[in-house]
């Protein structure tokens, strides 16, 4: 019974009712994905952009500060060489002395006028912290500046101290004064003090030079947090000094920050706006300046990084939700198609199973005509010879197996009706194929008529198969049928079934690398050509004649194997018959 066969054509469904499919809830994440994604892309984009602008601005505040740092430095170099000049000048001279030289006044003021607008003034006090000698007039008035605290750090022991920001009398201007000790005179306990004006206007212009908004911070001040020249001026002025101890906490911090790495946002202590502060020391002078960058320059540069990835995420989400749509449509499509071709293959198989019934059902009523035919004879015979009961007893005996030849005739319709008790396709209990074509062979010799006979042949130990059994013996009838039909002066009609292996997949006719239950049924009529074999199980194709077949017969078959995970191969030549096998994946 193996030969090679061919492929029959592919069935083409018929369309189902319109319905709306239902796609599994995985679609419903697309949607979200479509628009999360790019979201997501955008908001990577966006720290990225915070963290690089961030790293930018404190690379930028470090160059910045360390230039305010030079700066500051130069300033307080000229400080120093104005009070080195003066601590020369006036060495070993007595303090009347001093306070009684024009030229020693004279010297002071060239050396003021010399660095305007930067210093305003030179002074020179004895160890009793009165003015001795004075660049801004002559001769200068004794007056204290005990109450100073400048005077009070360097009594304390500094060698060198920078006081607050002061009204300088009697002048009126506003400074904050740079002092030493002047050398110690013969005889005395108490060293002097040489101290110069600095002017904060100059450093305040220069910072507003560098500042890069109108809300960052420019300052210079001292260690302990006061304040001695700002841009912009201080909001409150009279609030500096409670303001002190905040501020030299947040310049310690800032003091202890690493060069090069990025600052920390923080609350300014004037008006309590977030900036990045970075400071650096003057030196070794009791002074730093410091710079604080408002956030608001940070996220302006943000926001002009995040023009172009936010562009790209809102076409990115566009795309996304169009092509979610495309797929979501082509899905509802083929879902669409796939619930079409369920319902098609299921009315095939109905109507197939109804053509069988049928067919079984002309060739039954012969059968049972000729039972009924018995039993109306076994009765006028017993009625006539009732005086006689031996031949009753024999006119009973024959009635007897009539009715057992009815009801085993009965039995194999019921039970091919009900499917052999077999349940859902590819479901349940496995098909035991070579049982249910020994089961089918005494029905088939009663029904295909009595110039067809039926010879079944399976081998021992035979697998099960899948496929549910209804399915399996509808398909064998309508193969058995067509063999019939094929052979109009009567023959024998084969159904054979064994194993196959097919150790590689086979596009080429439906069937994947495994193991196969082979069941087929051949004739030895007067077979196809091949143009008739191409055509063959196409739905509504029959080559019998008008009103002796239906053309769903193979479709039927085909569409069976099919949802078993098998496939209906063909093979037929003219004049030598024709073999129809089902090959049927091994369960």
């Amino acid at each position: 019974m193996q030969s090679a066969l061919s492929l029959d054509p592919t069935l083409a469904p018929r369309p189902g009712p319109k319905r709306r499919a239902r796609l599994p809830r995985g679609f419903g994440l697309l949607w979200v994905a479509a628009v999360l994604v790019p979201a997501l892309g955008v908001l990577g984009a966006g720290v990225m952009a915070w963290v690089d602008v961030r790293q930018e601005a404190g690379a930028r505040l470090d160059r910045t500060v360390e230039m305010l740092r030079q700066h500051a430095l130069r300033s307080f170099g000229a400080q120093d060489a104005i009070l080195t000049a003066t601590a020369r000048a006036t060495d070993r001279m007595a303090w009347e002395e001093l306070r009684n030289s024009p030229a020693l006044h004279g010297l002071l003021a060239e050396l003021t006028q010399s660095m305007q607008p930067l210093v305003r003034s030179v002074m020179v006090a004895d160890g009793a912290g009165r003015v001795v000698l004075a660049s801004w007039e002559y001769p200068a008035r004794p007056v204290s500046v005990t109450d100073r605290d400048f005077f009070a750090a360097l009594r304390a022991g500094e060698r060198e101290a920078v006081g607050e920001v002061i009204a300088a009398r009697p002048m009126g201007w506003t400074i904050f004064p740079v002092a030493r000790h002047a050398p110690l005179r013969p005889g005395e306990d108490q060293p002097g003090i040489i101290a110069a004006a600095f002017n904060p206007d100059p450093l305040a212009a220069f910072y507003a030079s560098v500042s890069e908004t109108a809300r960052d911070t420019v300052l210079l001040m001292r260690l302990d947090g006061a304040v001695l020249a700002r841009h912009p001026p201080l909001p409150d002025p009279a609030a500096e000094p409670a303001q002190r101890p905040a501020r030299q906490a947040r310049l310690a911090e800032a003091l202890a920050h690493p060069a090069g790495e990025t600052p920390a946002v923080t609350a300014s202590v004037g008006d309590g706006r977030p900036r990045l502060f970075v400071a650096r020391q003057v030196g070794d002078w009791p002074v730093a300046v410091a710079y604080g960058l408002s956030t608001e320059a940070l996220n302006r540069a943000w926001r002009q990084r995040m023009v172009a990835p936010a562009l790209g995420g809102l076409v990115a989400a566009g795309l996304l939700l169009a092509l979610t749509a495309m797929a979501i449509n082509g899905a509802e499509r083929q879902q669409l198609a796939a619930l079409r071709r369920i319902e098609a293959e299921t009315q095939l198989a109905r109507a197939g199973r109804a053509a069988a019934i049928g067919l079984l059902a002309a060739g039954l009523a012969h059968d049972v005509k000729n039972l009924v035919q018995a039993v109306r004879s076994g009765a006028r015979l017993m009625e006539r010879r009732a005086e006689d009961p031996a031949e009753v007893r024999r006119c009973a005996g024959l009635l007897g197996d009539a009715a057992e030849r009815g009801r085993r005739l009965v039995e194999a319709m019921l039970d091919f009706a009900r499917g052999g008790g077999g349940e859902a396709e590819g479901q349940g209990v496995p098909l035991e194929a070579g049982q249910a074509l020994l089961d089918l062979a005494e029905l088939l010799n009663r029904t295909l008529g009595s110039g067809w006979r039926v010879k079944v042949v399976v081998p021992p130990g035979l697998p099960p198969a899948r496929g549910d059994r209804a399915g399996f013996e509808a398909a064998v009838v309508n193969l058995a049928a067509n063999a019939r039909d094929a052979m109009p002066r009567g023959g024998t009609v084969t159904i054979a079934a064994w194993v196959e292996d097919l150790p590689e997949s086979r596009d080429d006719i439906g069937l994947k690398a495994g193991r196969y239950v082979v069941a087929a049924v051949s004739d030895t009529g007067a077979g196809m050509d091949a143009a008739t074999l191409a055509r063959v199980g196409e739905p509504f194709f029959t080559t019998k004649g008008p009103g002796r077949g239906t053309g769903l017969g193979l479709a039927t078959v085909r569409g069976f194997c099919t949802r078993s995970g098998g496939a209906l191969l063909l093979d037929s030549e003219a004049g030598r018959g024709t073999t129809a096998a089902m090959w049927l994946p091994v369960a």
